[in-house]
């Protein structure tokens, strides 16, 4: 007798088509561990959908579909996109500073004012950087969902680099 077999969709998002935040976990907890060992920087923009929670539901799904082919069209190839849920994707760029971080999130950002949501929906995005901001994967994670949650408290379409120490 055959044990349960995990299927794609079991790790990606059905709207985005995107890895979940299981699949994020891991991938970060592995991109960090190899950042120690070669020394070289990790940053993860973290994106939220601005009043997401009051879209209508299709508005909802065409809002994330859209975002993430942005997404996935403006950062690199070898950099891992993930969908949370709840209107929030997540860039993790390897051997990426800071200051690349922020440039790829403006890149975005622009990218998305040509996108078909641009008049329905607003992305902000929090910053944050291994080893500047935080050591610890989750504390990392933590970072960027603060700098997040600060440029969306100071008007959509923002983009704000964590602070150290700055977690929830």
């Amino acid at each position: 007798m055959r044990g349960p077999e995990a299927s794609v969709d079991s790790i990606t998002d059905s709207v985005t088509g995107l890895p979940d935040g299981r699949v994020f976990s891991v991938v970060l907890d592995r991109k960090i561990a190899l950042a120690r060992r070669t020394l070289k920087p990790v940053s993860i923009i973290y994106f939220e959908l601005d009043e997401f929670a009051s879209f209508a539901p299709y508005v909802r799904e065409h809002a994330m579909r859209s975002t993430s082919r942005v997404i996935t069209n403006t950062v690199r190839d070898s950099d891992t996109i993930c969908d949370l849920g709840h209107g929030v994707l997540v860039a993790l760029l390897d051997d990426t500073s800071e200051a690349g971080a922020v440039w790829a999130a403006d890149r975005v950002r622009n990218a998305y004012t040509d996108s078909p949501s641009r008049d329905i929906v607003t992305l902000s995005a929090g910053v944050a950087c291994y080893p500047s901001h935080a050591m610890d994967p989750q504390d990392l994670l933590d970072a960027a969902q603060a700098a997040c949650c600060s440029a969306k408290n100071h008007g959509p379409g923002r983009i704000e680099v964590a602070i150290e120490g700055d977690t929830f």
